[in-house]
């Protein structure tokens, strides 16, 4: 099967920095390519601006023209829309986080981008169980097939070093923005005895005080390094992640594949085992801060604990989240629709 994987036209594919999608898509282009399947992407990057994928999306039929395919898959709605409007089939799988956050006039557009590109598509991959019954609330008319597939997770480029663990090292992983609400973290980690390190991009230094001021166990690293960032994962202790807007969280997958507990708000429902791989903290926010406080002590005074943890969230890392499991899930869906040599 030759299989065109679609880029968004914003950041190379692998990505060079940041872009979390183009990670995503490089890690499910070399999994297919393990199962036998021959893979192409399609992507062309112009300023890395989010607003190049309108650009990329126009010229997408002439980068199209002449390739031979079997299945196109769309992963952002720009660029899924523009292949419905050219009569192209497609699968197309949502990442946005405007299924459940839109408080600017841009977040209401992107909606109604993603809704439009889940009707248009001629199948569609949810990637946990509360987005596909999201789809299916919100989006008028008969849906095409939803199948609820992940991502993956790299076992072997997140694993735990478990010498060097301390017992009082939290970890946060994602851009320094409010809505993943690490002010929330901040505060919830004073009087733990640990310390939280929050590696990603910092696109606001007014918002970077907010944290810093939230909690003196806080530290901001910025963007780092792949090597960097896989250091931080095998030598931390568990994971906080208070984001409530996100669909499936790539940082969370590795953090069960690195073996750390996960305590986190609303975005952690479908990844987590309560009490087996870490814990939901319900709202509203000053809740979230006492229940991820609680459970931090919790793992920071009970080595044992931590430990029994981390190896279930390894395990559920391994035989869940599987890049071949995933990847043969993706077949399953191709060749429910593939066209051959379109």
């Amino acid at each position: 099967m030759r299989i065109l994987l679609i880029g968004g036209g914003v950041h190379p594919i692998p990505p060079t920095g940041y872009g979390a999608i183009e990670r995503i898509l490089t890690d499910l282009r070399g999994a297919l390519e393990a199962a036998g399947q021959e893979v192409v992407v399609v992507n062309r990057v112009r300023g890395r601006r989010m607003r190049d994928e309108y650009p990329f999306a126009w010229e997408l039929p002439r980068l199209l023209r002449g390739e031979r395919y079997d299945v196109l898959h769309a992963h952002t709605p720009v660029v899924a829309n523009r292949l419905s409007w050219g009569n192209y089939p497609f699968v197309y799988t949502s990442h946005s986080r405007h299924w459940y956050y839109r408080d600017r006039l841009s977040h209401r557009w992107g909606y109604w981008l993603e809704r439009r590109a889940v009707r248009r598509a001629t199948a569609v991959v949810a990637l946990t169980p509360t987005l596909a019954d999201t789809m299916h609330a919100n989006v008028r008319g008969p849906l095409p097939p939803v199948s609820v597939v992940p991502f993956g997770v790299d076992g072997q480029r997140f694993a735990p070093a478990w010498e060097r663990r301390t017992g009082r090292r939290a970890l946060g992983v994602g851009v320094v923005a409010p809505f993943k609400r690490w002010h929330l973290a901040a505060a919830a980690i004073e009087g733990t005895g640990a310390r939280l390190r929050i590696a990603g991009p910092i696109p606001s230094r007014e918002y970077a005080e907010t944290v810093r001021r939230a909690g003196s166990g806080v530290e901001l690293l910025g963007e780092v390094p792949e090597a960097e960032l896989e250091r931080l994962f095998a030598e931390s202790d568990f994971l906080l992640h208070p984001s409530s807007v996100e669909v499936l969280s790539a940082t969370v997958l590795e953090a069960l594949a690195a073996g750390l507990p996960v305590v986190g708000g609303a975005a952690v429902r479908d990844v987590v085992d309560e009490g087996v791989t870490g814990w939901t903290v319900p709202e509203p926010p000053g809740a979230l801060v006492e229940g991820m406080r609680s459970h931090a002590r919790a793992l920071v005074a009970d080595d044992a604990l931590r430990r029994r943890m981390g190896d279930a969230a390894r395990r559920v890392a391994e035989e869940r989240y599987s890049w071949d499991r995933v990847a043969a899930q993706h077949l399953a869906v191709y060749r429910s629709v593939a066209v051959p040599g379109a």
